[in-house]
């Protein structure tokens, strides 16, 4: 019966893999091997935990702690939703286990693989992107913080709409960032971002700017110009800084919206536009509004779907992460090899308040570049701001003098390789007290389930 079923399986255009509760493979068939899992000539790894997949949310997926798990609960069905990486690209599968016979002393588990990318069509991009969208969120913003979940949500579910978005949020809170990201996931991501600072130019020249002008319009006008509205045809427009445009531009844009045509400066020959409006503002629209210096037409136009970014102190567990991406970054500029922050200097910068969030925490970094002597931060090298800020309470100890930011960050415990969870006690304890102890926040953060939190506290002792 069972070469019966090794010669079905073989003709089957799914992956099969049967495999006991420790994952050594009794049978995998070639599709599996080649159309799943890409592998190169006659490679078979023995252990299924040899081979990789990952969460939507790019995280390496626990082959083992699933097996456990299902072991451990007398669950007969496991099912999930992962990517397959292959080169550059992705493929998106349904995975299944189901307990399939007992052979001798032991239990064999069914792996059953689906290549699903090509029915995901009608909710992604293009073929093989799903998963890919959130990964380049990441790359480009960098946050773990609840908050920041909630906007790379808002971020991919604005990239499948046409409509216009708001970005609201202090500034530095990295309002252009999320444009990019929504223009690069979105139907016209191969069409041109053009971004403008409405704050940078005079009326008049805003004018020329956005719509643009014919020679001879105005003093300096040599020759006929194209404005950004016509150059981003086919992709988008950033329009930052948007509550400083005034009246005049309010009432000439909000025809571009309802009419998506626009006339030069001097002429009067309308020209049609096709372009994805993106705005994005510092101040408070609607007290503008109250006070008639905003159209509130205008504003309901562009504010279709709202994004409002969160401040740096209102995510302040993301500080180290960032300070950890921002060192990397200097580090590969400079060629220097800084390694990271005192434990004083860390929770100075854990307690300040960033009035200028992201921005100004990119300048303290690169502050203490200039000053930092050796591969460690320290409190003298940052900036003279923070050093008279008033300490506002203690950071959970780590047992470590000298530590990474990244040590209260999650990934920064998995190992490169293996995407293993690699923490000691001292570690462990310093991230359960930043949740209060909270066993399922603390997992959460981890990204491993409360039971394996569970374990690795009682192989602790905890």
């Amino acid at each position: 019966m069972f070469t019966d079923f090794k010669t079905l399986a073989e003709n089957l255009p799914c992956g099969l893999v049967i495999a006991d509760k420790k994952l050594n493979i009794e049978f995998v068939n070639d599709f599996a091997l080649k159309k799943i899992l890409d592998l190169p000539g006659d490679t078979r790894p023995s252990n299924f935990g040899d081979y990789t997949f990952y969460t939507t949310d790019m995280r390496r997926f626990d082959m083992d702690n699933c097996m456990r798990s299902m072991v451990e609960t007398g669950k007969r069905t496991f099912h999930k939703t992962l990517l397959v990486k292959s080169g550059n690209q992705e493929k998106l599968v349904y995975f299944s286990v189901n307990t399939f016979v007992r052979k001798g002393e032991k239990d064999l588990y069914l792996f059953n693989i689906t290549d699903i990318s090509d029915e995901m069509d009608c909710i992604t991009h293009s073929p093989g992107t799903f998963g890919r969208g959130e990964y380049l969120i990441r790359k480009k913003i960098i946050g773990n913080d609840q908050k920041m979940q909630e906007i790379y949500r808002m971020i991919s579910l604005a990239a499948d709409s046409e409509v216009n978005v708001m970005i609201q949020g202090e500034s530095g809170t990295g309002k252009e960032l999320v444009a990019d990201a929504i223009h690069e996931l979105s139907e016209r991501k191969n069409g041109p971002l053009v971004k403008v600072n409405c704050s940078a130019f005079s009326e008049t020249l805003l004018e020329s700017e956005l719509f643009g002008h014919v020679k001879g319009s105005f003093t300096g006008a040599y020759k006929d110009k194209p404005g950004k509205f016509e150059m981003a045809n086919g992709g988008t427009i950033f329009l930052d800084e948007i509550g400083e445009i005034n009246q005049s531009i309010q009432v000439k844009l909000l025809r571009v919206i309802q009419e998506k045509t626009i006339e030069r400066v001097g002429d009067n020959k309308s020209v049609k536009v096709d372009m994805r409006i993106i705005a994005a503002t510092n101040k408070n629209l609607r007290g503008l509004i109250k006070k008639d210096i905003f159209r509130e037409d205008l504003f309901y136009r562009l504010n279709v779907f709202n994004i409002l970014m969160p401040s740096l102190r209102d995510r302040h567990l993301d500080i180290p992460l960032l300070a950890d991406y921002f060192i990397e970054k200097i580090n590969d500029q400079t060629g220097k090899n800084v390694k990271g922050l005192s434990r004083d200097a860390l929770k100075l910068m854990m307690e300040y308040p960033w009035p200028g969030n992201i921005r100004e925490l990119q300048n303290a970094i690169e502050h203490a570049f200039v000053l930092v002597n050796g591969n460690i931060i320290e409190v003298n090298d940052l900036p003279v701001e923070l050093k008279n800020r008033t300490s506002s309470g203690p950071l959970p100890d780590t047992g470590r003098q000298n530590l990474s930011a990244s040590l209260y960050y999650a990934e920064s415990f998995r190992n490169r390789h293996s995407g293993r969870l690699t923490i000691n006690r001292e570690q462990l304890e310093g991230v359960l007290e930043m949740h209060d102890f909270n066993q399922t926040k603390t997992a959460e953060f981890l990204g491993i389930s409360r039971v394996a939190l569970w374990k690795k506290m009682k192989k602790f002792g905890m």
